[in-house]
């Protein structure tokens, strides 16, 4: 097996503003209905009608360029990198996301980053060319992890964590995965602490086999493109939703069948034990798929002949992504719940770098209200969505003002109660690091 002697801290990100598009307005709607559908009648934590984008879209519906609180997605995710100590950004995306990020940059300054732009390529948009594309950009050496990254994760500021992991080191794949226990641990007495709702189809017994976790797939991979396949990281990213990932496990393991009899103690060794260790924990739980951590570390690091490992962190930003309308309505919701208690410095007190945000806002958007047609009246753009996709309500009434009787559910205060805690921290941290 390959070994990793990687150099810290990650200096370098690709974040993608792109993703697939369907053929027809029709067929993207009926996808995203089916699946809420689904989840309703399963009763399922997290609803989710989705955000897609189609070939015959008048006006691309790119989840990106959505406003919260009247600031593109993009330029929260972009803010996060900014405010961070990377050096390298390569940004991949559409006309209009260059068009946005340009303006952006005008007025909020790079932070003495380098910055490049790649025009995402529109016959080819899956995952595996959207990554070559940025790494053509960075040249990565071969013992360089690269931070990769969807641009929907406007809150995930505290990156730091991440780029100066000590598992950086001595792993070629680090996988930041989402756990419900250690990012909400008073879910089960208090339902509303969990104020990011997700559905967690995967499921890992803790280090002492004590516990059981249940989790979700990773938002966001450092990665050393020379010691990957890049084939078998599109098989496990496009794969990972709804409990997907062991097909693609299976996939991977047929298309390497020598490296399938290095894992097979591994997947013994699951197949004996773990479904008795679940029961003896949680009785009857379902899930569409479990292992230790300790067995899963061991069996996937030959069997992509590569060391990779798990990170389990505790930040409801690494979940909180936006893939759908609630998810959107979840960080409106919050902006709108700061600047209800704060005034004009509301996102601030919840965003390290909402003060750059706020100024975009006010200096940069009126024109490119005049440039891109999402953004001429963006109220009435969104709200035709929601009922088209049978949402059963509009988030803005007259005035455009923000009315979704989600708005004041008490997930947006504890949301806010986290946020600007985190926020303060990170602010205090970085003071006490120029005082020295």
């Amino acid at each position: 097996m390959i070994f990793a002697n990687n150099k810290t801290p990650i200096e370098k990100c690709i974040i993608s503003f792109s993703h697939n598009k369907y053929s027809s307005r029709k067929e993207a709607d009926t996808l995203s209905l089916a699946k809420a559908e689904r989840e309703i009648a399963a009763g399922k934590n997290g609803i989710s009608h989705l955000i897609l984008r189609a070939e015959d879209d008048a006006i691309d519906r790119l989840k990106f360029l959505f406003l919260i609180r009247g600031i593109p997605i993009m330029c929260y995710a972009l803010g996060n990198l900014l405010n961070s100590s990377l050096r390298e950004i390569v940004v991949v995306g559409s006309d209009e996301v260059k068009k946005v990020m340009g303006r952006f940059l005008d007025i909020v300054g790079t932070c003495g980053k380098t910055i490049r732009f790649v025009h995402e390529d529109a016959q080819h948009l899956n995952l595996v060319h959207t990554m070559n594309l940025g790494r053509e950009l960075l040249s990565p050496s071969p013992d360089e992890l690269v931070l990769f990254q969807p641009g929907d994760l406007p809150f995930l500021y505290d990156l730091e964590k991440v780029l100066h992991s000590p598992d950086n080191k001595k792993h070629n794949l680090v996988l930041w995965l989402n756990s419900r226990q250690t990012m909400f641990p008073d879910f089960a007495k208090n339902q509303d602490s969990e104020f990011v709702k997700r559905n967690y189809h995967y499921r890992s017994l803790s280090d002492d086999e004590g516990s059981l976790l249940d989790l979700k797939e990773p938002n966001l991979y450092p990665i050393n493109f020379a010691m990957m396949d890049s084939d078998i990281i599109d098989h496990l990213h496009s794969s990972r939703k709804d409990g997907q990932i062991i097909h693609a496990g299976f996939q991977t393991a047929l298309q390497k069948p020598l490296r399938l009899l290095n894992v097979l103690p591994y997947a013994i060794d699951h197949l004996l034990t773990f479904r008795t260790k679940v029961n003896r924990i949680r009785p009857g739980d379902r899930y569409h798929f479990g292992m230790s951590r300790k067995n899963f570390h061991k069996g996937i690091s030959r069997l992509l002949n590569t060391p990779l490992t798990t990170t389990l962190h505790d930040d409801p930003a690494f979940v909180s992504d936006v893939d759908a309308l609630e998810d959107w309505e979840d960080f409106e919701s919050l902006t709108h719940h700061a600047e209800k208690i704060h005034g004009p410095e509301g996102l601030e007190t919840i965003h390290p770098f909402g003060k750059s945000l706020a100024r975009f806002r006010e200096e940069g958007m009126p024109q490119l209200k005049t440039e891109i047609p999402m953004y001429q009246d963006f109220p009435s753009y969104l709200n035709a969505i929601y009922e088209t996709l049978k949402m059963g309500y509009v988030p803005f009434g007259r005035g455009n003002q923000y009315i979704s009787p989600n708005a004041n559910l008490k997930e947006a205060e504890f949301a806010y109660r986290w946020y600007k805690h985190k926020c303060a921290q990170l602010k205090q941290t970085l003071e006490n690091q120029q005082a020295f």
